[in-house]
């Protein structure tokens, strides 16, 4: 009997080894299938995550060019101060993105100089366009910001919106914002009695005293555009 005993414990160590083996290769199936699960799980959570900051920076901006004013009377809305760190302000809400951070804010004053500091004050921006009063901008998925005072889009996997001219304008002058972003800068009017001391290229003015158009360009100066 101790041959045959012998000779089916060497069978069972035989199914052993192979049951052990086939084990491994399974929890490596297993854990490669998780794996990739996870992945697609992540790109898709960070799919999802992009597309609500984009969200939310288009609502910020609704918000901030609601808040807009021009308490200095030189024709130009200007948006609130940013919080500390260039943050959104707190009256504004919802300054972090989709991924939990900070939101980062930079407006820009136009017009005369303002001393209401509840609206901005600044006479340098990060946007190099003379028709944009406000940027937001996401850090996006890795968390640094990558835009700067010169892009004129946004960098790396930042994500960005402008706040032009033509939203406040729209918005306080005709009680609507709806307005492309080629055309922010040019198809509104900033409405005054005298004309505006920094207008850029293409801004349009409407002299409420003679009831006239004027455009301004870099070479000809105010010219009317309507008799």
């Amino acid at each position: 009997m101790l041959p045959n005993a012998c000779k089916k414990f060497g069978t069972r160590k035989g199914f052993m080894l192979l049951e052990i083996m086939i084990a491994v290769v399974m929890a490596g199936v297993i854990a490669a299938v998780l794996a990739t699960m996870g992945y697609y799980t992540m790109i898709q959570g960070n799919t999802l995550k992009l597309q609500n900051t984009k969200t939310i920076l288009e609502v910020i901006r609704s918000r901030l060019v609601g808040l807009s004013a021009d308490p200095d009377n030189d024709a130009f809305f200007e948006l609130l101060t940013a919080g500390i760190d260039s943050t959104v302000p707190v009256i504004a809400g919802l300054g972090k993105d989709a991924w939990g951070r900070n939101i980062f804010y930079s407006a820009i004053d136009k017009g005369a100089a303002n001393t209401n500091a509840t609206y901005t004050q600044n006479t340098t921006s990060i946007s190099p366009d003379t028709n944009v009063l406000g940027r937001l901008i996401s850090r996006g998925e890795d968390g640094i910001l990558q835009t700067f005072e010169t892009n004129a889009t946004a960098q790396g996997d930042d994500l960005m919106i402008e706040i032009g001219i033509g939203e406040t304008n729209h918005l306080k002058l005709y009680g609507g914002s709806e307005i492309t972003t080629q055309t922010r800068g040019y198809n509104s009017a900033v409405v005054s009695s005298t004309m505006p001391l920094t207008p850029g290229e293409g801004t349009l003015w409407y002299c409420d005293v003679n009831a006239t158009l004027y455009m301004y360009t870099t070479a000809l100066g105010w010219f009317k555009v309507i008799p």
